[in-house]
Formats: structure tokens, C-alpha cells, sequence
């Protein structure tokens, strides 16, 4: 039996998704009481919580995860309910432009905080 050409694509991305799932289930609570431990939240607080390179990439790793989830999510509903391969096609690069770039707009934001 000859197998179609991809065939493995679906299981490769659905353990995509997972590990991206896993990795915020994992980093957000962590996150999250690593900034609620901090004391008051002021503006010089905020600034010293992310101006450690761990919790740079601590955080950029989250984002790019939630990103990778929720790149994997949207293109799943485009596939079933979006069937012109222009408009689905234009999507994929609209939101691929617009994930890419919410990617580098966080990491200019945390490597602008200087330690």
C-alpha cells in the first residue's frame, strides 16, 4: 500500500501542538509566581523581573509556544472551513507575517530592558 505524501505531517503537528500545550501549562504558573513573589509593582520592579536573560528566555519561549499553538489551531480551521486555496493561502501568509511579527516585537521589547 502506497502512502500518501504527508501522511505523517498530521501526527507531527498534533505532537506539535501538544508539546507547545505542555510547554505553557508548564511556564506559566512558573512565571506567574515568579512575578507575584516579586513585591510591589511598580514601574522599576517590572523592569528588574525581566532584565535577567533566564527570564528573557523564559518568557520569549513562552510566546513563541503560544504562538507555534495557536499558528497550529489556525491553520487546522482554515483546512476545514476555508476551502479557496487563494484566500486560505493569502491567510497563511497574513497570519504568518502577523505571528512572525508579534515574535519580534516581543523580543525587542525584552532585550530593550536593560540589566
Amino acid at each position: 500500500m502506497r502512502l500518501a505524501a504527508g501522511a505523517r505531517r498530521g501526527t507531527e503537528i498534533w505532537l506539535l501542538q501538544r508539546a507547545s500545550a505542555l510547554l505553557m501549562a508548564v511556564c506559566l504558573p512558573l512565571l506567574l509566581a515568579y512575578v507575584l513573589l516579586q513585591g510591589p509593582h511598580d514601574y522599576w520592579t517590572w523592569r528588574a523581573l525581566f532584565a535577567p536573560l533566564p527570564a528573557k528566555l523564559a518568557v520569549l519561549l513562552f510566546v513563541a509556544a503560544m504562538l507555534v499553538h495557536g499558528w497550529i489551531g489556525l491553520r487546522e480551521i482554515l483546512i476545514d472551513y476555508l476551502h479557496p486555496l487563494a484566500l486560505r493561502l493569502a491567510l497563511y501568509l497574513a497570519s504568518a507575517i502577523l505571528y512572525l511579527g508579534c515574535l519580534v516585537w516581543t523580543a525587542d521589547i525584552l532585550w530593550r530592558v536593560a540589566p
